[in-house]
Parts: structure tokens; sequence; C-alpha cells
């Protein structure tokens, strides 16, 4: 069997998929087993031995004749066609990608066969989005910022391959010794991001370390960092005059960070690689996670995993992260830290109502649990709402062989409308509303009769979900024949 794996993503995404890369290897020992990631990651590759190849998407190579002055569309299709004629020409018999991304669907679409097994993201023959398996519907439903799901990504990843992992798929590389000199003991600083927004000002972890210094006197702070990262170091020390730095930013290959972070007290560090790096040599870990991130998919998974989250760097008092860190290596483990656990959810933290109610609606839709309570009369005005927007829906669906979606489509389209618009009023039932527009997808390509038929089959599905949170009066009403508006 010749498997091909797709990470197009960045540094820290690879080695979230590390783990499940392993597992793979594990479980199919005589597969031959391709890795295809961008030319500027590769080095994320390095001493991962569960793969036999790893291929390069060369983007840069592709999109150059598109940047200078006379784009050149011609040149840019022929690149592309030949890097994608290379990859169909390994026949592959299962192609996973871990990307979800539109390039990357359309990427696994023309490299597929008829007999391939395709994982993940791809494309129908129409061009349409194409949810090939349970987990990508779930994917697309739930996951990603301001989304409900608590899932880790890695564990995403093993949940799509159907796998379980072992201790050993979370091994840190065997990469030999380096030449890099590290006091006996120390704390790892990473200084940047994978996105700058994610990230401190120099002043900011200047104050911090330079608090955590005076605090937890005599422990070398050790920078690591990118090489477009040593002027934010070179700023950090000079506001922490107090700390005594190792600077070995801009001075190590990527790989070369397993072993200063392996030999670590603890690492500390914004979203970004060295973050996931930490939890193949489970080091403790220290992620501040700023704004836009999603910690639950994204965070440490390191036995000793702790999560400082802040919306964003106005609300940070950085003498208090020095505070919380210095107490962290004390054995105290402040009150605004949120802890690594073991099970399904990797980080346990107080929820709100809305919070509790979205996630166990998640595992009510895919997990068999059970609907959680609507505590406020809007969920449950909002459930009829869309029971009703349901009904009407159905009801024009069945009217499209005769009718033609010239006139029944305007129809259609208003009522998605409306269902879009509850979603923002009522966030309780955006899961459910997600799930929905999930499945809608999903419908593939067909005769207009097939289509229709496929389509009244989710709108009959999510009726059934909707009836946990419609009052039995309302259903009584809706079987005798009481139709909605909308």
């Amino acid at each position: 069997m010749k498997i091909l794996v797709i990470q197009l993503a960045r540094l820290g995404d690879i080695y979230m998929t590390w783990p499940a890369l392993r597992a793979l290897r594990r479980t199919h020992p005589n597969a031959e087993i391709h890795f295809l990631t961008r030319p500027r990651f590769e080095g994320a590759v390095e001493g991962l031995t569960a793969i036999d190849c790893h291929k390069s998407l060369p983007v840069s190579t592709i999109l150059a004749p598109l940047v200078q002055e006379d784009a050149d569309i011609d040149t840019s299709l022929e690149r592309l066609n030949g890097v994608i004629e290379d990859l169909r020409a390994e026949n592959y018999d299962h192609i996973i990608n871990f990307t979800f991304s539109p390039v990357s669907s359309y990427l696994t679409h023309a490299i597929s066969h008829l007999h391939t097994t395709v994982t993940g993201y791809s494309r129908y023959n129409d061009g349409t989005l194409c949810l090939s398996d349970e987990v990508s519907s779930y994917f697309y439903a739930q996951v990603g910022i301001g989304k409900a799901n608590r899932v880790h990504l890695s564990d995403v990843f093993a949940s799509m391959l159907d796998l379980q992992y072992t201790e050993e798929d979370w091994a840190a590389p065997q990469l030999g010794n380096t030449a890099i000199s590290l006091p006996d003991c120390y704390m790892a600083v990473h200084v940047g991001a994978s996105e700058k927004h994610k990230s401190l000002t120099p002043q900011a972890w200047g104050r911090a370390l330079n608090y955590f210094a005076k605090r937890y006197q005599g422990l070398p702070v050790v920078l690591i960092g990118a090489p477009n990262e040593i002027a934010l170091a070179n700023e950090i020390q000079n506001a922490a005059p107090d700390a005594h730095f190792v600077n070995l930013v801009g001075q190590t290959k990527i790989s070369e960070l397993f072993s200063v972070i392996q030999e670590a007290e603890i690492l500390v560090g914004c979203d970004s690689a060295p973050i996931h790096m930490a939890s193949l040599t489970d080091t403790p870990t220290f992620n501040l996670s700023i704004g836009n991130v999603n910690f639950w998919e994204t965070g440490p998974k390191a036995t000793l995993g702790f999560i400082y989250r802040i919306e964003d760097e106005a609300t940070l008092v950085p003498e208090r992260l020095g505070e919380i860190l210095a107490m962290l290596l004390e054995g105290q483990v402040a009150p605004e830290l949120i802890n690594r656990k073991g099970g399904l959810v990797s980080y346990e933290r107080p929820d709100t109502v809305l919070e509790r109610f979205q996630w166990d609606l998640v595992q009510a839709l895919y997990l068999g649990g059970a609907y959680p309570m609507a505590e406020r009369m809007e969920i449950i005005q909002g459930a009829i709402q869309l029971q009703d927007i349901n009904a009407f829906a159905m009801e024009q669906i069945a009217l499209v062989p005769e009718k033609g979606l010239q006139i029944i489509g305007p129809l259609l389209d208003r009522a998605e409308e409306v269902i879009q618009n509850i979603s923002q009023m009522v966030p309780e039932l955006s899961p459910l509303i997600s799930w929905y527009q999930a499945e809608k997808v999903r419908i593939g390509p067909g005769t207009l009769e097939e289509i229709c038929t496929a389509a009244l089959n989710v709108h009959d599905r999510w009726a059934r979900h909707l009836e946990a949170y419609i009052p039995h009066e309302a259903l009584m009403q809706e079987e005798e024949g009481v139709d909605g508006t909308l």
C-alpha cells in the first residue's frame, strides 16, 4: 500500500501531525508512506522516521510567474500541472489530507485515482467541496476560532484514521548531540509566535522576565527563536537587566531546538512550533495564549502543560506573568492557569454557561451524549423557529421537481439566511446549525431528484435533533398540521 499524508500548514501543525504519522506507521508497518509539506517548513520533518519519502509542494516556484511585472498565468499553470502529474504518477492507494483548506482539497482531488481512498477534504468532479468522512464533516462544522470544539487537533488526526495513540507515538526524535552550550539548569523562552499578533511586545516580555529574575533568582533564561526574531530578542534583553540570558535566537536549526527544549526546566512560549515540540519531549510547558487562538485545539500536550489565557496584551500585567512563572517553578499553580488533563478534552478550565451548553450539544450530536438542558427561553424559541423554517424548507424542496429551482431556489436561500441569523441571535444553538450546514455540504453531485432526496434526508435528521428543544405542545401542533412561516 502506498499512502500520501498532506500537511501544508505551518511548523506547529507539522509537529502535531508526527504522532499520527507514527501511529499510521505502527498500524501499517509494510506501507510506503509519503509526506507532503511546503518547502518553507521542511525543517520540521527532520528526525521523522515514520515516513519513507518526504515531498515538497513548491508553492513559491508555482506562483513566481504571477507576481512579476507581467503576470504569466500560462507558465504558472504549467508548473502546477507538472507537480500534479508527478504526484498523480505515484498512484497512491490512500491520500490523507490533514490540512483542511480549499487549496489542499483541490490538490487532493487532482492527484487521486478512482481506486484511491481519500480521508480529509477533497473535491467532487464538479468542483464542490467533498467532506469524504465523518471527522472531516466534524472539522468543517465545529473546529476553528469561535467554534465549540474542545478536541485537540492531534486527536482529531487520530480520529480521522481511527487510531489510538501509544506513548511511543509521542517520543522525541533521536537527532544526536548538538554543539550548543547550555547551562546546567535553565528556563527556555520562545520570543516569537506563529503570527505576530499572537506574541508579546519585547517590552512586555522584558518586564515579565525581569520580575521573574528578581523573584526566582539564579535561573538563566535561554531565548530561542528564528533569525527574523533576533531584534526582538535583543530588545527583550535590554528590557530585563536583572535577568541572566543565554541568547540562541537565530543560531539554531529548528531540529536542534529539541535538545534545548528537552533539557529545560520549563518551556515558555506563545502559539508556536516549540510548544508542540515540547509535547514530543514531554517538557513542562507554559503556553501564553493570546487573542485569536483556540487553545483547546492547539495547546501543549506535555504531561505538565499550563495555559495562561489573555484576550490581548492590553489586559496583561507583565509582572503578574513573571510572578506566575516563578510560582510554577516553586510548585504552585496560580488560579489563572488552565491545566492539562487526560481524556477527550485536554485541558481543565471553568466554563461559562454558554460554553458548557455548546460543548455538551456537540457531544450530543457526534458522540451520543445527552442533550443539554435549555436554561434560557430564547433557546426554546430559537429551536421552534428553526423547526418552522425546516418544515418550510422541506415543503419547498419537495416542490423542486415540479416547479424548478428557478422558482424554489430564492425561497430556500431566504430560509438559509434566517437560519444563519438565528445562529447569531441564539449562540447556544450554533453547533446544531453548523452540523446542519456541514451535512448540506456533504450532499454530492447527482440528478435533481437524487439531490432533493438527499437534502430532505438532512432536513429530516435535523428535525429529530431540534425536537430535543421543542415543547411537547408545539410538536403536537405540528403533527396536527399547523405550519410555520418565515
